[in-house]
């Protein structure tokens, strides 16, 4: 009379073990970025407080919209529903690009002044404010990419192929490290900031480009003129 519930228990763990694995990546890059920030003075405390600011549009954004369709997603899978699947993803990334996209601009353009209002007084000093809104441009290109993974990773868990966000996550990790190595003697603490978001940009694009491939009609039906149009709204 076990067998049943344990041969669902099994299942579960398969399914759930790499997704663990992934987040698990996701961390160790936070670690590894922290290790190479801790030889410059400050740069610790810089990353952190513009981490803190990007992660305002990640919560309200990424993880809400996450949230939402990751019950679209799984309901279209389960039915076997592959259109309704597409068509609930293709309006995630939709309103997720609009949502984040001008986030994107506004970041990067009044970063320094945020940071100038919430953070600098006391021992907070206007070459640290320089410093943050510097890590915080440079986070901010990968706003997009941090928050499409959100969305884009419970496709693939709705699909039962868990496995796809680890290699995507792996890979993330990867190019942070890539971009360190090379970078962080010129740029210091700024290449920190600039692999991560480079990594999470890597992230997201290779789940679309391997959700196109295995499910396709991602791109259909006008997702990519608008993402586009918001992209130049935005630069304006």
């Amino acid at each position: 009379e076990w067998a049943p519930r344990d041969a669902g228990l099994v299942r579960m763990a398969r399914l759930m073990a790499p997704a663990t694995v992934g987040l698990a990546a996701v961390q160790v890059n936070i670690f590894v970025s922290s290790r190479f920030a801790s030889h410059e003075p400050g740069a610790v405390s810089w990353l952190d407080y513009a981490f803190r600011l990007l992660y305002l549009p990640i919560g309200l954004f990424g993880v809400a919209l996450g949230t939402i369709a990751t019950a679209g997603l799984a309901r279209r899978a389960a039915e076997g529903d592959m259109e309704g699947l597409r068509d609930t993803l293709r309006q995630s990334l939709s309103m997720l690009a609009y949502l984040t996209v001008p986030a994107t601009a506004g970041l990067m353009v009044l970063g320094v002044p945020v940071v100038r209002l919430l953070y600098e007084r006391g021992r907070f000093t206007p070459a640290d404010t320089q410093a943050t809104g510097a890590a915080l441009f440079l986070y901010s290109l990968g706003l997009v990419g941090y928050t499409g993974v959100k969305v884009l990773a419970p496709a693939f868990y709705a699909l039962g192929a868990p496995r796809v966000p680890l290699v995507a996550s792996v890979l993330a990790v990867a190019t942070n490290l890539v971009v360190i190595f090379a970078l962080n003697r010129g740029l210091g603490f700024r290449a920190i900031a600039l692999g991560t978001a480079l990594g999470s940009l890597v992230n997201a694009g290779l789940l679309v480009a391997l959700f196109e491939k295995r499910v396709g009609g991602l791109f259909g039906h006008g997702l990519f003129r608008p993402v586009a149009r918001m992209g130049l709204a935005a630069a304006g």
